[in-house]
Parts: structure tokens; sequence; C-alpha cells
């Protein structure tokens, strides 16, 4: 199921500035690139939403991932054909 409340959890990997340079998926490792990314905050008044949205590119695939900053968790959202 996808949706705001979704994803399916992710290993990244970071560089020494803290970029993000890898990720790590269902038994693959995907090196990417940031095509870009924001910010959403949403629901603070009850169960509240912070996340840190990217679109990244790998060599075999475009997918959009996000950082629960509240769990501290990375997640896959959308993989792009």
């Amino acid at each position: 199921e996808w949706g705001l409340n979704a994803g399916y959890e992710v290993l990244v990997e970071m560089d020494a500035d803290g970029r993000l340079v890898a990720i790590r998926w269902n038994g693959r490792r995907e090196p990417v690139e940031i095509c870009n990314r924001w910010r959403v905050e949403e629901s603070w008044w009850r169960d509240p939403i912070a996340r840190d949205y990217a679109k990244v590119v790998g060599e075999r695939w475009l997918a959009l991932i996000y950082q629960d900053r509240i769990a501290g968790t990375w997640h896959l959202e959308r993989l792009y054909d």
C-alpha cells in the first residue's frame, strides 16, 4: 500500500559530508544522485509527519525516497519506470 503513511524501509549510504550516495533495497545496492529535494511537515497538531523527500536517479532506476525525521528512518515511496 502506497500513501502518506506507507513506504518500504530502505538503508542509505552517506559520504563523509553527509550527502546521500547509495540506497540498499530488495537485496540491491544502487549508487544514486539527487535530482531534487524538499521538506514536508503536516498534522503537527495530531499525528505529525516530518519528512525530507528526495527524487534520486541511479543506474537502473529513478525513485522517490524520504527520511522520516521523527523516526530517523529512510523509506522508498515510489519507483518510476
